[in-house]
């Protein structure tokens, strides 16, 4: 075979593969774009979460004694999002309409110091709550970064009796910080009195309370407003601590006293 000849049967061995390629792609490239769409369809129907429990009734004990206990109408954990596809790492557990109550640790064992109220002196113990444990049955905790809820109902408890309670919109259980912050409409209350505000941290590990935003708080017949406020779950006048503002425009319509920070209430 001449070196003419066997040029031109390498040239067409080149031709054919690279038509069989051409070929092959755009056959791939046919049976790709009819597969799209089923896949999109299929990803949307999938549901956008990896768990979901109606009716949620959970509680954790450690040691016979009861740590939280949560009740909702919903309890889902959303999937976690990369760009456009699902991931199986979980970043948010959220809580429709719930009710979680919130125990105090027990006194140390051989002490018997009595019920924590305004008067004992005793701080209740909440640090508890955010024990890796304490959640692990409920949620993969590694993975969940907070808890979202709305609306949010926390009572904090010593057994039997209720020290505060926290009414919000909304609330987020942040894991990792350690604390929960309360946004929207928040109201707190502990026996006689009332603190109401727009946003609002809890920390357990203290049993502290603190909004930097516009506060009303009321004990009795007495009405006290400020900027800014630290205290305990008691809401006790000697724990707190805040800057006043004389400026009424300061604070929304629903939060503004009408006279001064601090008054007596009028009673009919």
């Amino acid at each position: 075979m001449s070196i003419t000849a066997s040029f031109l049967m390498k040239k067409k061995i080149l031709c054919w593969a690279i038509t069989a390629v051409i070929l092959a792609g755009g056959v791939a490239f046919f049976y790709w774009q009819r597969a799209a769409p089923n896949a999109q369809k299929q990803a949307d129907l999938q549901p956008a979460y990896k768990t979901q429990i109606d009716g949620l009734r959970f509680y954790e004990l450690r040691q016979g004694q009861r740590v939280v206990s949560i009740t909702a109408d919903r309890f889902a954990i959303r999937k976690g999002k990369f760009g456009f596809f699902s991931t199986g790492l979980t970043r948010k557990a959220t809580l429709q309409n719930a009710l979680i109550e919130i125990y105090a640790a027990p006194p140390a064992t051989g002490s018997s110091p009595g019920k924590i109220s305004p008067q004992s002196g005793r701080t209740p113990d909440f640090t508890h709550l955010f024990a890796e444990e304490t959640f692990s049955s409920l949620l993969p905790v590694r993975n969940i970064a907070e808890i979202e809820i709305t609306p949010i109902t926390v009572r904090l408890r010593d057994d039997d009796a209720v020290l505060a309670s926290i009414f919000a919109v909304k609330a987020t259980i942040l894991l990792r910080e350690k604390k929960i912050r309360f946004t929207g409409q928040v109201r707190v209350s502990s026996g006689d009195a009332e603190l109401l505000t727009e946003q609002l941290i809890f920390i357990p590990e203290t049993s502290r309370l603190q909004t930097d935003q516009p506060f009303l708080l009321k004990r009795g017949d007495v009405a006290t407003r400020g900027a800014r406020l630290k205290t305990d779950i008691f809401l006790k006048p000697g724990t707190a601590t805040n800057q006043f503002r004389a400026n009424r425009l300061l604070f929304p319509p629903a939060l503004q006293p009408a006279r001064a920070e601090s008054r007596s209430l009028q009673k009919p």
